[in-house]
């Protein structure tokens, strides 16, 4: 397929262009399939348009169309000493958990079954380590919970997972703001979560 014409991705709201080679991309997923090898303007022009996803995403699942894995460098946070130096730094892991959470929705949305499930491997491999006991950590746990339950399906089994997750960190989350609206707005994520409350110990 390296001698086969090239098909372009249009990325993000600012349009982004990835070149990726035709025959390989209609390989992909029969869904991928339809976008390249059809009689409208997107077949015929060979451009794609996915205007709600991120380039880093596109540029991700470009790496793992050629190679078969993607290699996602994690953000790291520095911290500033009272004498204006960098003194030690971290990794963010909900910013890393993001990004394969969001490798993971576009492979639902476009039924590529080996990287979908590559990206939950991923997804729960880098979730497993993390202890989250800050009010950063609140704000990132929510962020990933929010994108989750806006983007996949009720019968995804991550969305259970991350359910459990947020009612084992329910004294972390209670109160915030991102976890009020949470609650108000998706009525799947509260009624798994009420399912995974423990009730009183005893009468009140």
């Amino acid at each position: 397929f390296l001698f086969d014409r090239t098909v372009t991705l249009c990325v993000g709201p600012h349009r982004r262009r990835i070149e990726i080679h035709k025959t390989l991309l209609a390989s992909i997923s029969p869904e991928l399939n339809k976008h390249v090898n059809n009689d409208m303007k997107e077949g015929i022009e060979g451009i794609i348009y996915l205007p709600d996803d991120e380039e880093e995403v596109l540029a991700l699942f470009t790496e793992w169309a050629y190679t078969g894995e993607y290699a996602y460098e994690p953000v790291v946070i520095s911290y500033e000493s009272s004498t204006g130096k960098f003194t030690q730094s971290k990794q963010n892991p909900w910013q890393n958990l993001h990004m394969h959470l969001q490798l993971y929705v576009f492979s639902d949305k476009f039924n590529i079954s080996t990287l979908k499930k590559l990206a939950g491997s991923e997804f729960y491999e880098n979730i497993s380590p993390v202890a989250p006991q800050t009010n950063e950590d609140a704000v990132g746990l929510l962020m990933v919970i929010k994108f989750a339950f806006d983007n996949l399906p009720d019968s995804d089994p991550i969305l259970k997972f991350l359910v459990q997750y947020a009612s084992w960190k329910l004294d972390l989350l209670r109160g915030k703001e991102g976890f009020n609206q949470l609650i108000l707005t998706q009525t799947a994520f509260m009624k798994e979560l009420l399912v995974n409350l423990t009730g009183l110990p005893a009468k009140p």
